[in-house]
């Protein structure tokens, strides 16, 4: 007799210890985490969001209670916009990034306001809307290359999403802090890129082009000025044009030191061989 109650006794305790184990479930919760508890009794019990995050480590709870685990550590958000317009609609794409972190043991009053999607529902939108709206006053030029611009631009969209936070909170507590904004360089498209390039390949012809004029015009003055150099000193050795052609060819033979030179003197009547 004794021996069978033995056996009813830690039957009945294993069943117990089945049933609560097959009940029981682990909740996990990494470093730089807080896990929120959803209940959802099957029996007895207030079931809804446990108002007392769960910090780095594990807790059991009952199988039917659902855990949500949030990122307490600052998060970059990154938005790839494409086409948008600057000021003389010139469509650029951007990469902008937002750098949020949810607030520490808040995170059961972030689930419960604005649920889990919260950044989709109540941040991408109107952030992606105020990069638009800042860039769209800056020309093409400045958005590509001018620091200045790019970092106004930065702490005008900070400035709004923190006040837009702050508004969202009168209604329900947005438990979020944003951080900083980089919108970074503009990046033309691939049509704005090809049409620039050509725009750069013309300038450059445009460019080479008067260059190639303006060593044109230097030469053209040079000989004006050598020719009227020439003609003075002829004039001043009272000397005739064949005579003075005469003696500019023993001044080019002076001059080419070490050459073999033949030298036509007189039309076709004679003909000089001078080497040095």
């Amino acid at each position: 007799m004794r021996t069978f109650k033995k056996f009813i006794f830690f039957s009945l305790l294993a069943i117990v210890s089945m049933i609560t184990t097959q009940s029981c479930s682990r909740v996990k919760v990494d470093a730089g985490e807080e896990a929120v508890l959803v209940h959802k009794p099957m029996f007895f019990g207030d079931g809804g969001i446990d108002k007392k995050p769960i910090p780095t480590g594990s807790q059991w709870t009952w199988a039917t209670t659902d855990n949500v685990n949030f990122k307490i550590i600052p998060i970059r958000y990154t938005e790839n916009l494409n086409d948008v317009a600057s000021n003389e609609n010139t469509p650029l794409d951007f990469n902008t990034q937002i750098l949020i972190q949810i607030q520490k043991g808040k995170t059961p009053i972030l689930l419960q306001n604005y649920g889990v999607d919260w950044y989709k529902n109540n941040i991408q939108e109107t952030y992606n809307n105020y990069t638009r709206n800042y860039v769209s006053k800056y020309s093409p030029f400045d958005l590509m290359s001018n620091r200045d611009t790019l970092a106004l631009i930065d702490s005008n969209i900070l400035r709004d999403m923190r006040d837009y936070v702050v508004e969202l909170s009168k209604k329900a507590e947005f438990p979020i802090t944003i951080i900083s904004v980089i919108t970074g360089r503009a990046i033309p498209n691939k049509e704005q890129l090809a049409e620039m390039n050509n725009t750069a390949a013309q300038i450059q012809a445009k460019i080479s082009e008067d260059r190639r004029a303006e060593k044109e015009e230097a030469r053209a003055k040079a000989e004006r000025k050598r020719a009227i150099a020439d003609k003075a000193y002829m004039n001043e050795l009272n000397l005739t044009k064949d005579e003075f052609i005469q003696l500019r060819q023993w001044e080019v033979i002076e001059n080419k030191q070490g050459a073999n030179i033949d030298v036509l003197v007189g039309g076709a009547q004679s003909m000089w061989n001078v080497r040095r």
